[in-house]
């Protein structure tokens, strides 16, 4: 008996034939939507127009107002943080209550005792300055102009972020030897020098010689206390106390090791 021998077609060839039948059917579908899409769009060009514009504006104003957004509260942030990271200011108050034979409301001031005992007894706070602030009078030629000056101690400047555009800080010299120098704000240089440089220059204040050693940039800046720094000069505390017969400050700034130090800080300090 003879063998009849059948061939079977390839599945591969099935396969391939099936494949490109359903490519060129989707070609076929995608090739006639683009078609009536456009012709739709061509039937009424201007209608067709404004709703792409009115789209695009939409997207633009989304994407404008959330990168504003964004900006704006960085910047509110950024000028809040400006006073200092971390950092505590104490001011004298009055008791609340009768103690020690003394009546109520009774003013508390501060001695210069309580920051070296706050500097040597607290472990947990990083830095302290003793503060006082008063007005003088800047007199450069005949020109006189009033400025608040803080006389300061030398953690102060990077407790409370005072960055210079030009010049330097004071160093250990300038507090050991009671040096008339002084670090100006960025607005009370331009009041001073009329927009010269300030750096090197000599000004008279409540009548002794000082050099300026520094100006500050200009400080974005809306928290603070007694008056924005750019409007502000400011020397060494020893100085200060000096000029003005005066020992124990007006204000304690702190800043503890950690920012989740800060109610133990205080009440250690307290």
């Amino acid at each position: 008996m003879g063998r009849r021998i059948v061939f079977l077609p390839r599945a591969t060839n099935y396969c391939s034939q099936w494949f490109r039948k359903k490519t060129s059917l989707a070609t076929m579908f995608l090739k006639g939507l683009i078609s009536q899409g456009w012709q739709a769009l061509m039937r009424d060009r201007l209608r067709s127009t404004l709703t792409m514009l009115g789209i695009v504006w939409g997207l633009a104003s989304v994407v404008l107002l959330l990168a504003y957004g964004q900006g704006l509260g960085g910047s509110v942030l950024h000028a809040f943080l400006n006073m200092g990271s971390n950092v505590i200011v104490l001011w004298p108050g009055q008791t609340s209550m009768q103690a020690g034979g003394q009546r109520a409301g009774k003013t508390v001031n501060y001695e210069y005792e309580d920051v070296e005992a706050i500097r040597d007894e607290v472990p947990i706070v990083r830095a302290v300055s003793a503060e006082i602030d008063r007005d003088f009078g800047f007199k450069l030629g005949t020109r006189v102009v009033t400025i608040q000056v803080r006389g300061v101690e030398m953690p102060y400047g990077q407790m409370r972020k005072l960055t210079l555009e030009d010049g330097r800080y004071f160093d250990e010299g300038d507090f050991a030897d009671h040096r008339r120098v002084v670090i100006l704000g960025y607005e009370a240089a331009k009041k001073i020098f009329q927009g010269a440089p300030g750096v090197g220059q000599h000004v008279s204040i409540g009548g002794l010689d000082f050099e300026v050693i520094g100006t500050m940039r200009n400080k974005i800046q809306d928290s603070m206390y007694n008056g924005p720094d750019n409007d502000n000069g400011f020397i060494p505390f020893g100085l200060m106390r000096d000029l003005k017969n005066l020992r124990d400050p007006d204000e304690i700034i702190f800043q503890p090791t950690a920012a989740e130090l800060n109610k133990q800080s205080l009440a250690a300090v307290a």
